[in-house]
């Protein structure tokens, strides 16, 4: 008897493990399916989005490259009204220079003392090319576009610290293809943005 109910319950357990098995296995093959559906998709562009997009790559000189960069950002792609694009094309010229700040603020192991001078103009550089173009994020944004005479060459000047920190790796020697990429990207903002806003009229002053 004690035999009987024993095979009954190992009998019993066995058939809960056979099929709890299959189905622990079917949610975990679903799990990613999930974890896909969570990821949100990048806004769909509209005609006014394209462009603006295309606007803004005119004068670019890696037109593809432009088109991916501002087609792949939802930032900048979700944005339809001039202004607002041309904005967030700045603020995302802005983070990336905080990124390369980030990069220059890394060690970089042994190096030569032209090299450690280079990297180090380098690093100021970029920690106020990225504070610059957040300025002209501000100043534009109130003026609700180039309000005055200087708003322009203020927002382009800032291409000033790019150049200068690859002045400083050109004389040590110093090829560093992650800053090149940088100085690629924020050139594009600072063009592209331009491109935008030269169409945009600020509201008139009361005197």
């Amino acid at each position: 008897m004690v035999k009987h109910l024993l095979f009954v319950k190992m009998h019993s357990l066995h058939k809960v493990i056979t099929f709890q098995f299959p189905l622990f296995c079917f949610f975990l093959l679903l799990s990613p399916l999930y974890s896909n559906a969570a990821v949100a998709p990048l806004p769909k562009p509209n005609n006014n989005n394209n462009a603006l997009v295309e606007k803004a790559c005119t004068y670019i000189p890696d037109k593809p490259f432009c088109l991916n960069y501002l087609k792949s950002n939802p930032k900048v792609i979700s944005k339809s009204n001039p202004l607002e694009f041309a904005l967030a094309i700045i603020q995302s010229g802005a983070d990336d220079a905080k990124n390369i700040h980030a990069y220059l603020s890394k060690p970089k192991g042994k190096q030569s003392p032209q090299a450690i001078q280079a990297y180090k103009d380098c690093k100021t550089n970029w920690e106020n090319l990225a504070s610059g173009l957040e300025r002209s994020v501000k100043f534009i944004k109130e003026e609700q576009g180039y309000g005055y005479d200087t708003t322009d060459y203020d927002l382009k000047v800032n291409l000033d610290k790019a150049n200068w920190c690859g002045n400083a790796l050109e004389s040590a020697r110093i090829q560093d293809p992650v800053i090149a990429q940088g100085v690629k990207k924020v050139s594009l903002a600072v063009m592209g943005a331009d491109a935008i806003l030269v169409g945009v009229k600020p509201p008139k002053k009361l005197d």
